[in-house]
């Protein structure tokens, strides 16, 4: 089997160095075809020069430049793209920079829960830095009504941000992670978007992500589109990662409230998409 692994760079260069690494040494005794690509997405340091340095002559390695930020969606799918029409990948693991694979056997058990499942996408198990398990995702019930007291609160907190009096006040979800791993495999749920991984499923429907967002709300996405067209999504704890969380974005926000006003206006536009694309596909019926 092709299996390639999709990492998307911004600034944090010895983040996807390690995380490449780390994919590149389970793969050495794999009995499978590996291919890591990783994408600058419009980097504004000399992060992609060092990644360039580091892997520029590994035939295991493609390196994809953009000149702009494109955002997450828009930016994996450069990746997804080459992986799908010019290498032809069964299936594309789709990491965030900051993410570890340790796991020995990574690559084998991909093959062997899709042959089992018959899975469009699957999460594995992610260890956080401080100890929780981002998988599987917390399943949001989205309706046209919750989507529009969603949108409105994070208007309300984006015009609140611009005063430093309201920063106690304001907060950012980072989402409900598990203390315990959960050891059985979970179906038809949503997925933590640190690491997906798509099948020839997935892959021969899509051309990637939908591009209707710039950061935030891929994963809720995501399920929609799984119970739109009816391919599985589904956790399983035989595969496990690390996540040191937050690194590409703690780069370029470090000032509290301007990170929590950049998350806000994400939000804003994310939760339209979302409605956007729920209002297509009811059409659709």
């Amino acid at each position: 089997m092709r299996i390639a692994y999709l990492i998307l760079h911004y600034m944090a260069g010895e983040d996807t160095i390690e995380c490449v690494h780390s994919i590149l040494d389970v793969s050495k005794q794999s009995e499978h075809k590996i291919l890591v690509i990783v994408v600058d997405n419009g980097s504004t340091n000399n992060s992609f020069f060092r990644i360039c340095k580091e892997f520029g002559n590994n035939t295991n390695v493609k390196l994809i430049h953009s000149d702009i930020n494109l955002g997450f969606a828009k930016g994996n799918n450069l990746g997804f793209h080459y992986a799908k029409y010019e290498w032809n990948a069964d299936f594309i693991v789709q990491l965030n920079n900051d993410t570890i694979v340790s796991q020995k056997n990574f690559n084998e058990m991909i093959v062997k829960k899709y042959d089992e499942k018959k899975y469009g996408v699957l999460g594995p198990d992610i260890l956080t830095a401080d100890g929780f398990h981002q998988n599987p995702g917390r399943t949001v019930n989205w309706n046209r009504k919750r989507l529009l007291l969603f949108r409105n609160k994070k208007k309300i907190q984006y015009l609140l941000s611009y005063f430093k009096i309201f920063d106690s006040l304001l907060s950012i979800n980072k989402g409900s992670y598990q203390e315990e791993c959960i050891r059985n495999d979970v179906y038809n749920t949503a997925l933590h978007g640190s690491c997906l991984i798509f099948s020839r499923i997935f892959i021969e429907k899509f051309d990637g992500m939908y591009e209707g967002t710039f950061l935030y709300m891929e994963e809720d996405i995501l399920k929609l589109q799984a119970d739109h067209y009816g391919f599985l999504m589904m956790y399983s704890p035989d595969l496990r990662l690390y996540h040191k969380e937050d690194a590409a974005t703690n780069m370029v926000a470090s000032d509290s409230l301007t990170k929590k006003r950049r998350v806000y206006k994400y939000l804003i536009d994310s939760s339209k998409a979302y409605l956007d694309l729920m209002n297509e596909y009811d059409r659709e019926k």
